[in-house]
């Protein structure tokens, strides 16, 4: 029997449109921030569909966890070079999230790799408890990366707006009229807050995993 082209995998071509879209996110976010940030928020969430594709039509590859995980790296990297531009005077945290996003998912993922883990969310149930429950609990893990991903996606916006709330929803909830920007954003804020810190754990796991002989 011919061997399937893994390339034409349902999920891998669900990859391939959340690459397209999160392309077009960018290309939009100078001009267009509505545009912009409804094809980056339905890239990051057909996220959720590409692994349960994989799962139900036992599919999953090496190659589609991969451009899983970059394609993610990449458009959040993005996001903030966007977000560097708007806010200059943040740029320096702005660049210290880049490097430790990408530094600690490339280290967990390299040493995965090594240990020859099937997946790099293919935890050791009795390693860390803050990973452990970070790749096993499936509400922990969305509303981590949703809230990371509406922080970012919050700070553009209100960029392009004046008065946040008001404009949004201006006739259909008329208290929103009094919400500042902080408050707007305090909760995706405090999620964030909790991101570099998985972040830290991360590469702190990584770096004991990889000292030990394979």
């Amino acid at each position: 029997m011919a061997q399937e082209n893994i390339f034409f995998f349902v999920p891998n071509l669900i990859g391939y449109a959340r690459v397209v879209l999160a392309l077009i996110s960018f290309y939009l976010m100078p001009c267009c921030p509505w545009p912009a940030v409804f094809c980056y928020l339905l890239s990051a969430l057909l996220d959720a569909f590409d692994g349960h594709a994989a799962r139900a039509l036992n599919q999953s590859t090496k190659f589609g966890a991969m451009m899983d995980m970059l394609t993610d790296r990449c458009a959040t990297m993005c996001l903030l070079v966007n977000l560097s531009l708007l806010y200059p005077s943040y740029t320096f945290l702005f660049q210290l999230s880049m490097c430790l996003d990408i530094a600690s998912h490339w280290l967990h993922l390299h040493s995965s790799t090594i240990k020859g883990s099937a997946s790099h969310k293919t935890i050791d149930l009795s390693g860390n408890p803050i990973l452990r429950i970070y790749y096993t609990s499936k509400p922990v893990l969305f509303v981590m990366c949703a809230g990371n991903e509406l922080f970012f996606c919050l700070l553009y916006l209100l960029h392009h707006i004046e008065e946040p709330a008001g404009k949004m929803f201006p006739s259909f909830h008329p208290v929103m009229s009094d919400v500042s920007e902080p408050q707007l954003t305090s909760t995706h804020c405090r999620i964030r807050h909790v991101s570099p810190a998985v972040a830290k754990v991360h590469t702190f796991c990584t770096q004991v995993k990889v000292q030990i002989p394979v």
